[in-house]
């Protein structure tokens, strides 16, 4: 009589572990769903912008201002690539501006300011581009910010800084190939 009342209780065990799972999978479903949701209308968007209607851009642009968050984040980083493409850099750095007001994420501001002072390079507006790089304090971004500070003095015909900042970079910088591009930019500045 032990033995049935054994597998009663394994069955009992397998029938509530089952039931767990259902009812929690369930509970759990209605904000995945709403993740869902987000996702799919995040890449909605992202295929507008790649499309070449610019009426899709303003819906691009109301995504962006309604959803400050990652979402809205990625989106205004490719809007900012397609306007960068078509040569509208204002338009660029006032998209990836308005995403540095309300990124939490150190490294995502990191990125942001990165291309917005590239995006001052190419409109040489060096000073302006040498405050926003400057803002980057990080240390784990320490080479990448000596590398472009140095290719912004190079631009203002400052060799002797330039040559200092790449020469630091090249003290941090890991990367073999990166390594090679910074000592080729010494050597023809010397």
């Amino acid at each position: 009589m032990f033995n049935i009342s054994k597998k009663n209780i394994i069955v009992l065990i397998i029938f509530f572990l089952i039931f767990s799972l259902f009812f929690f999978s369930k509970k759990r479903s209605i904000p995945v769903y709403e993740k869902n949701k987000q996702q799919i209308e995040y890449e909605e968007i992202k295929r507008k912008i790649n499309s070449q209607e610019s009426k899709n851009l303003n819906k691009v642009e109301n995504f962006i201002i309604k959803n400050n968050n990652i979402y809205g984040t990625l989106i205004a980083m490719e809007l900012a690539k397609k306007y960068i493409l078509n040569n509208n850099l204002d338009k660029a750095f006032t998209q990836l501006n308005h995403c540095l007001e309300y990124t939490k994420e150190n490294n995502l501001k990191n990125i942001l300011q990165l291309r917005m002072t590239k995006i001052k390079i190419q409109k040489n507006e060096y000073n302006q581009a040498m405050n926003i790089i400057k803002s980057i304090t990080d240390k784990n971004w320490k080479n990448i910010v000596e590398h472009i500070k140095g290719d912004i003095f190079a631009k203002q015909n400052k060799n002797k800084e330039a040559i200092k900042c790449w020469k630091k970079s090249l003290l941090i910088e890991s990367l073999n190939a990166s390594r090679e591009i910074l000592r080729m930019k010494i050597n023809e500045l010397k």
